[in-house]
């Protein structure tokens, strides 16, 4: 065969031609690599200022510690580095710490033998040295101090750098990246379509690996490829799994991973309530190793491509969610109802109702987040209202002062700094003090409060002042109204509330129709004029279960369960205690966690009658003792009690009745009906 080719056709003349150019070729190639990812490379504003004043000979700064989720940008900001540093005349030592840790070298070999010229040290992946990096924080130490150094890691070693180096250390998060950098890069990459360019945005939530890949996509595939929810973007989502962990994510602990994707948030309490089965401690640790996942607060959340792309995973794959969905729905209900705001918003994003999600279920956008306002938007806000209420609205948008207690107005922002809406909730018992203070604000508020007291409504009421969205808003961005409404709602310091009384000027027919559709009515009585506008008030009363009662129950109906009808908690509290021994009893009561076996369900109602006793008792340990003789224990009966603690059959019914009682009584202060 290759005598028919001859030479030109021939494997030996190619071998021949590949070994004689093989070392320009490599080089010519590894210099279109540079000069291509410089040319699509965006540097954030934030890291353009620090490497300046890094590489500036006039700062302080030697060391910059560079962190973040995988694919937000870490190797790149260091080849960015490492192009400004030789422009500069610095000498480059690039390291990476996957390969020093597997090749076991010695770190005093790789910086002990460096040229004497200013150094630019580079050092990506530092996580993975360990222990080492103590080491290597003292190696940097010894070197002169014209060196600069720049280090990447999700996180950096606690304490790696040496106390002496503290005052020379600089550090940054890598920030996702706004609207126009993020279209910027998309650009640089192919992606000529500003529709394309619009929604691999959104998409990317901010991410810059998400975009380039994103980009690959639509250049590859075209106008399909991002289709919402279609095949490429979510086989683009499981490459950036990959690219970010190094794993895919059939490798990846896939329960814990469906947990996280649908909870949103975690830490180890919901873990150990969810998955009561395995360690919850130990699942915290593993779903902090990933490298795509962010700590939030005292929790951890995925990154929202990767949570998207387990989720279409799940519902590929075909797994069974409904269970899985409803054991975190339990978990996240009882920490609502104990004020939690954050699971509230959380057990809201369970639901598949659109009415609810949009009233509950905050989440910041790639475009859209929540903030205080400011004191200089005033002016702005008040173009959105009707002339005549501009002095009424202008006293709520004031920042309160540092030592105040009143709830601040809620604003959403767009990531180019335009604002889009705002809005304010607020409890009674603070609206009350504001009119008995002829505060300025009281003009708003005082009828809804004399209102709610004519109804006899003094429990859990939500008042909302004002509900503004800036022209064209919600045409442009339809999160806008769950973000706003939803921020509102976790400021205002009322705990799994049951009433709202909402303000209503300047809201077209449509708003007006949404607010019918969730349950709200107009109060007639309430129509009033202030500063020549119309002002009329909305009234939802959600059931003496509160929101989280309605949430929760609808969450239940949704996957076929039909809750009982609602009980006090001092009903159920007793309850359980007269079948504290029946699994099937206990397991069908209302505060009964759901999607667990029936053995982990009861067990969870006899810890929740425990701790209530205790709580209700623990001043009265006569009356403890007598319940859990008569209750707690198996196979008690009155008279063995009696003749146990050797009362007369009067005084122990006296002080069982007591005792039951005050239990019931303590567990209807603490929490609502179920």
């Amino acid at each position: 065969m290759s005598a028919t080719l001859g030479p030109v056709g021939s494997l030996q003349h190619l071998a021949h031609r590949r070994t004689a150019g093989s070392s320009d070729q490599a080089a010519d190639l590894a210099t279109l690599a540079g000069t291509v990812d410089e040319r699509r490379y965006v540097c954030p504003d934030a890291l353009d200022r620090r490497l300046d004043q890094l590489l500036d000979d006039v700062g302080d700064s030697r060391l910059l510690l560079l962190s973040g989720s995988g694919g937000s940008g870490k190797s790149a900001a260091l080849r960015e580095a490492a192009r400004r540093g030789e422009r500069l005349g610095y000498h480059v030592v690039a390291l990476d710490g996957r390969h020093m840790t597997a090749a076991g070298v010695r770190l005093t070999d790789l910086l002990g033998d460096l040229p004497d010229r200013e150094l630019l040290i580079l050092i990506d992946e530092l996580g993975h040295l360990g222990a080492r990096a103590q080491a290597l924080g003292r190696v940097l130490a010894s070197l002169p101090g014209s060196t600069r150094v720049v280090t990447a890691a999700p996180t950096h070693p606690e304490g790696w750098v040496p106390t002496e180096l503290t005052p020379l250390v600089a550090s940054l998060r890598m920030p996702a990246l706004d609207t126009e950098v993020s279209e910027e890069v998309l650009r640089r990459h192919g992606v000529t379509d500003p529709e394309a360019c619009a929604v691999i945005t959104a998409w990317a939530c901010g991410l810059p690996l998400a975009l380039v890949l994103g980009a690959a996509a639509w250049v590859e595939h075209g106008a399909a490829a991002i289709e919402p929810g279609g095949a490429v973007l979510a086989a683009t989502a499981g490459d950036l799994v990959g690219q970010v962990s190094g794993l895919a994510l059939d490798q990846l602990d896939g329960e814990l991973l469906e947990v996280a994707a649908v909870a949103g948030w975690v830490d180890e309490a919901l873990l150990t309530d969810v998955l009561p089965e395995r360690d919850g401690q130990s699942l915290l640790a593993t779903l902090a190793s990933y490298s795509f996942v962010e700590r939030s607060g005292s929790g951890l959340t995925l990154h929202p491509l990767v949570a998207h792309a387990v989720a279409e995973r799940v519902r590929h794959d075909g797994m069974q969610v409904p269970g899985l969905v409803l054991r975190i729905a339990s978990h996240l209900r009882d920490r609502a109802r104990a004020g939690d705001t954050r699971a509230l918003h959380q057990l809201a994003g369970l639901s598949e109702d659109p009415r609810l999600r949009a009233g509950m279920a905050p989440a910041p956008t790639a475009t859209l987040y929540g903030d205080d306002v400011r004191p200089n938007e005033a002016d702005q806000i008040g173009r959105w209202l009707p002339s005549g209420l501009a002095d009424a609205v202008r006293p709520w948008l004031q920042p309160p002062t540092a030592e105040s207690w009143r709830s601040p107005a809620q604003v959403v922002r767009h990531t180019d700094g335009r604002l889009l809406a705002v809005a304010l909730a607020m409890p009674l018992s603070e609206a009350a003090a504001l009119v008995r203070t002829d505060d300025a604000r009281a003009e708003l508020i005082a009828p809804l409060l004399a209102w709610a007291e004519e109804q006899g409504i003094a429990d859990r009421v939500v008042l909302s002042p004002f509900q503004l969205l800036a022209p064209g808003a919600a045409e442009e961005d339809p999160n806008v109204v769950p973000l706003r409404n939803g921020l509102a709602l976790r400021r205002c310091r009322v705990p799994n509330p049951r009433f709202d009384l909402v303000n209503e000027f300047g809201w077209s027919d449509g708003d007006r129709a949404i607010m019918t559709d969730c349950g709200y009515v107009e109060v007639p009585e309430l129509r009033r004029t202030v500063g020549g506008e119309e002002v009329r008030t909305w009234f939802a009363d959600v059931g003496p279960c509160g929101l989280v009662g309605l949430v929760f129950r609808s969450i239940a109906a949704e996957h076929g369960i039909d809750l009982p009808e609602p009980r006090t908690q001092g009903d159920l509290v007793l309850a359980a205690l007269d079948d504290f021994h029946d699994d099937a009893c206990l397991a069908g009561l209302p505060c009964a966690p759901l999607g667990h076996d029936i053995g982990h369900a009861a067990d969870r109602v006899r810890t929740w009658v425990r701790r209530a006793m205790l709580a209700a008792l623990h001043d009265q340990p006569d009356l403890a003792r007598l319940l859990e003789q008569r209750y707690l224990e198996p196979a008690a009966t009155h008279d063995q009690v009696m003749r146990t603690t050797f009362l007369s059959r009067a005084t122990y019914f006296r002080r069982i009745r007591t005792a039951r009682e005050l239990v019931a009584a303590a567990a209807d202060r603490v929490s609502a009906p179920v």
